[in-house]
Parts: structure tokens; sequence; C-alpha cells
């Protein structure tokens, strides 16, 4: 497997494939049969200091839309919900997570504990907590995308670079010798500099992008499906997030890691957020539509695709960004229009 082999700063991967924080690991037996899947490592599901956000778990649910956006009881395409965090008590969480992450380093795996942001002292509270477990990674997760629909207080989506650049550098300061990684939001246009603000506070990585809210009109009852916005995300949305990669990669100027997240759905999506600068991508409602083996085609996809170009994971990094050009360099392409468009249009009319 040296050939996927990828690392996030200083911290080795296994692969590039991470299981991302939510339900089906929201349980030892789920974290467990993820990392059998043969991840990199398992981003525990989250947890923050609000009973709001706690109680929100009860009146959680979900669907599954095909390619048309229609609820089906199959696979489905893309995933739609609203979700709450774990109830478990946060110490006995961050144990178990802990005894698992000890577990999963003899595999040369990982296992990581996750904040949904609520407020500044829950975070930097739990943080220290998640360090004296002795866990090696924590995500600090400022961008979930139910913030704006749940109870006042329960979440928070933090879009200021300035005072995320402060949260950071406190969450920084009792995470010595721990990961930090930040989950950024997916409703922001300004990503690159949220980015840029988390690494001035001290992470060693960001993920981008989290999922975005949509609303669903029901064909049949004409009523909202789940009868509310939730979050909606899917393979459409990776070519956003392959864009959002590549602008922070710029901004940057190739010193933070990136993981990319928001759309993979097989090893050649991993391959695209490789090209756009993602040094490791994070995955998890390809679980909730095939279970864990979800994990283990796109790695093996993975595989195959590089081996069959003789390439190692690390060659890909940052190649399609790198080579990004703006409108205004883009050559000359005269009447190009003329190709897209029905024959009706072009009756009569002229080159110029």
């Amino acid at each position: 497997m040296t050939r996927v082999a990828t690392t996030i700063g200083c911290f080795p991967l296994l692969n590039p494939v991470i299981c991302a924080a939510g339900e089906p690991v929201m349980t030892e037996a789920g974290i467990r049969a993820a990392l059998r899947a043969g991840v990199a490592g398992v981003i525990a599901k989250s947890v923050n200091e609000s009973a709001a956000a706690r109680n929100q778990l009860d009146r959680a649910d979900y669907v599954r839309l095909d390619a048309d956006g229609t609820p089906t009881s199959g696979p489905g395409v893309s995933l739609f919900n609203r979700s709450g965090l774990t109830q478990r008590d946060t110490a006995e969480w961050l144990d178990a997570i802990a005894a698992l992450d000890r577990e999963a380093r003899v595999e040369n795996q990982f296992v990581a504990a996750s904040i949904v942001y609520a407020g500044p002292q829950g975070a930097i509270s739990i943080a220290a907590m998640a360090r004296q477990t002795g866990l090696r990674v924590f995500e600090l997760n400022v961008g979930a995308p139910h913030a704006s629909e749940a109870a006042p207080g329960a979440i928070v989506q933090e879009t200021d670079p300035d005072r995320l650049s402060d949260l950071v550098r406190q969450v920084r300061a009792v995470t010595q010798g721990m990961q930090l990684w930040v989950k950024l939001t997916g409703l922001s246009s300004n990503l690159p500099a949220l980015a840029t603000a988390a690494q001035n506070g001290g992470a060693d990585a960001v993920c981008i992008m989290g999922s975005f809210m949509g609303l669903v009109p029901d064909l049949e009852t004409f009523k909202p499906v789940l009868g509310t916005p939730a979050a909606y995300g899917g393979g459409w949305a990776l070519p956003i997030v392959c864009r959002f990669l590549a602008l922070t990669r710029q901004a940057t100027q190739t010193s933070l890691p990136l993981i990319g997240t928001n759309g993979v759905r097989s090893g050649l999506d991993v391959v695209r957020m490789a090209l756009c600068g993602a040094v490791a991508t994070e995955a998890l409602s390809i679980v909730m539509h095939e279970g864990f083996g979800g994990f283990t085609r796109i790695i093996d996809q993975l595989v195959s695709f590089l081996a069959q170009r003789n390439l190692a994971f690390s060659d890909l990094i940052g190649r399609s960004a790198d080579a990004l050009h703006g409108y205004g360099d883009a050559p000359l392409t005269p009447d190009r229009w003329r190709d897209f468009v029905p024959s009706d249009t072009l009756v009569g009319s002229h080159p110029h």
C-alpha cells in the first residue's frame, strides 16, 4: 500500500481515505467496521458542550435522493438530512475514542475526536479533555451546515477570519502535541481567507468543505421533504470543492495541508481532489448509501488507478491546481459558442 501512502504535515497515513464524523461511527462497532474497511483513520461522531445539540439527535431524520432529486428507498446518489450530536457523556466518549485510537495505532491507523463548534469555552475545554486521553488528532468543525436551523446556541458556524484565527489559537494552546484539523463551512465564498486564518492560528490542516443547506419539495405531497431545510451533499458538489481546494492551495502557497470532503463517491473522486491540492479526503455518506464496503471499493479503485499509471498518490497532489489559469489568460476561441447552441439559433447569422 506504499503507493497510496500520504501525509498530513508530519502525520503519516496509510492512504488518503478518512471516514468523516457521522452517525455510522457513533458507536465503537461502527468505528471498528470503518477501520476494517481499510480507511487510514476515522473521525468519530462529534460532540460539543450544548444540550440542545445532543437533543437534536432525537429530531434527526434522513432521506436518500436519486439522480432526479426524488426520495428513494434504494441506495441513492445524495443524502439529505438534519443531524444531531452523540448523546454519550463527553468524557466517556473521548475515553472510548482514545482506547480505539490505541488499538488502531497498531495497524498504523487512527481514531480522532471531533467537536462541532458551539462556543469558544466549550471548544477549549473539550479539546483539552481530548488531549488528556492521549488522542493524537482533534478536528475542530466550525462549518456544520445545520447552524442556521438548529436551536440557538446548539451549533455555531464561524465565517469571520479574525474570529476563527483567535479561536484556533486558543484551541491550539491546549492541544500541543496533537494534530489540529479545522473543518470549514461550504456556505462561504471566503474559504481561502478562512483557511489562511486557521493556519495563522496554528492549525495543522484544514478540511474543505462542509455540506450545503437545501430545501427539497416532495412532488407527491407538495410539502418539504423532512418538513425542514436540511444538509445536502453528493457527487454533484465535487467540482465546487475542487475549485475551493485549488484556490486555497494558491492562497496558502502550498504551505497548508488540505483535506477534501463532500462529493467523494469513487477512487477517481479521490484522484480529482488530490489533483486540486488535497493530501487526503474525508467521506461518510457513501457508507449510508452502500455500507462500510464503500470505503474498500474506493481504496481499491484508487490503488488500481495508480498502479495502471505507475504513479504514487503523492505524484498527483496539486497538479491541476498548479496549472489553473484565470479567464483572462484563456486562449481566444472566436465563435466557439456556436458549437453549443441549437442550429435554430444560427439561422441567418454570420460569423464575426
